[in-house]
């Protein structure tokens, strides 16, 4: 039986990220707000355009995972149609044909008057190989001054070593943007709850892992620096 545990172990080492057939147009990084700027239904929204492209027809699906969140907020998105709240995988994919975008995303951000930034990362995932896939997170700044938006110039790497889904024992390759010597690595399960969240330190590195320390299910491993995040998804069988 799999455990919930997970043990993690480190070397030094780094490869390339590997192909995908997703990719998200000018992602947004981050919405700034205050009371006078929200829309009529009090509301900050992110949107983007999302591409395929692969030279096949593939049928995507949106999830929503909450990093970090200002007590008394709300918020939903949009794939194709509007999810309620609580919904954190979108129950039906779009499907977008070779070369083609689709435009249906749209992230929506209440405040409900409670000032501050929350982190919420949003992947679409191929339902045929959900390792195949494209993230953003996006900052809902609120009120407040926050931290400068993410550079996307100069990115977090991380990388599966190794079979996926995950089979035995494998690594986690990792790589800090230029004069970063520290960032976070976040892990959450598909429904958007937090199972680890860990500092890993030096410009790059390996994080050992064993197929056998987790429960079967979908994961994603978000990795942050002040300068760039990149998310994987790692699926347990």
């Amino acid at each position: 039986m799999k455990k919930n545990l997970l043990f993690f172990g480190f070397a030094l080492s780094f490869i390339g990220l590997s192909a995908q057939s997703i990719e998200l147009v000018n992602p947004v990084v981050q919405v700034n707000a205050t009371a006078a700027t929200l829309t009529g239904a009090g509301e900050m929204v992110a949107e983007w355009p999302v591409t395929n492209i692969s030279d096949v027809q593939i049928s995507v699906k949106c999830s929503r995972s909450i990093i970090s969140e200002v007590a008394g907020t709300s918020n939903y998105f949009c794939w194709g149609v509007c999810y309620g709240e609580t919904t954190n995988v979108s129950l039906l994919a779009q499907t977008i044909l070779a070369s083609d975008t689709n435009h249906t995303f749209y992230a929506h951000y209440k405040p409900l008057g409670n000032p501050g930034e929350t982190l919420i990362t949003y992947c679409f995932f191929n339902t045929a190989n959900p390792a195949d896939q494209a993230c953003q997170t996006v900052s809902f700044c609120y009120e407040s001054t926050c931290p400068l938006a993410i550079d996307e110039t100069e990115n977090s790497k991380l990388e599966l070593i190794g079979s996926n889904p995950l089979k035995g024992l494998s690594f986690m390759n990792y790589k800090l943007p230029t004069g970063e010597t520290e960032g976070q690595l976040i892990i959450t399960n598909l429904q958007g709850k937090l199972v680890k969240k860990t500092t890993v330190k030096g410009n790059s590195g390996s994080i050992l892992m064993n197929a056998e320390d987790f429960a079967s299910g979908v994961y994603q491993f978000t990795l942050m620096t002040a300068k760039g995040q990149e998310t994987v998804r790692v699926v347990v069988e």
